[in-house]
């Protein structure tokens, strides 16, 4: 059946890197706000800081999710997706399409998201996030519930064995 997979988590939680690897083994179309942020920059004069564009791009991503989904193919949804009502209005524009739609949520401790986000101040392999925002992001999260279809994936977890599970 075609899906959404939403991925639910904070910066540096590992979203990106799980989602890439689900919509490799799923053959699903990966979907980014991120992307879709730094392939719209240029041309629409973006700001990182600026909450009206980002929902701009939150909902170009949505369009692509629902042009996918209607298409008949799965989706990968690389995002924070940190609030129930925003799953669920994801799982609305997977239901309108036909499709199942299932949470991801990585469940990593502070820790390790701060020792990755040292990491990445040192190797720049991802734009950095404020600490703000961070910290704003935890304080928002509501972790998602067996019944929003959840698979938990923990950070010590194998990865290839939770794949297999989806």
């Amino acid at each position: 059946m075609t899906t959404l997979y939403i991925m639910c988590g904070v910066g540096f939680s590992g979203k990106s890197t799980l989602a890439k690897k689900i919509a490799a083994r799923t053959n699903a179309t990966l979907v980014s706000q991120d992307s879709m942020f730094f392939e719209k920059e240029h041309g629409l004069n973006l700001d990182l800081d600026n909450d009206e564009q980002w929902e701009m791009i939150l909902n170009l991503c949505k369009e692509r999710i629902e042009t996918e989904l209607t298409k008949g193919n799965s989706v990968v949804f690389d995002d924070t997706s940190l609030r129930v009502e925003h799953r669920n209005n994801l799982r609305e524009i997977a239901k309108a399409a036909g499709a199942d739609a299932k949470v991801i949520f990585l469940n990593t401790s502070i820790e390790i998201q701060k020792q990755r986000q040292e990491r990445n101040k040192i190797t720049g392999e991802r734009h950095d996030v404020k600490q703000e925002y961070l910290d704003q992001a935890i304080a928002e999260l509501e972790i998602p519930k067996i019944d929003e279809n959840t698979s938990v994936f923990e950070v010590d977890a194998d990865v290839d064995e939770f794949l297999k599970t989806l």
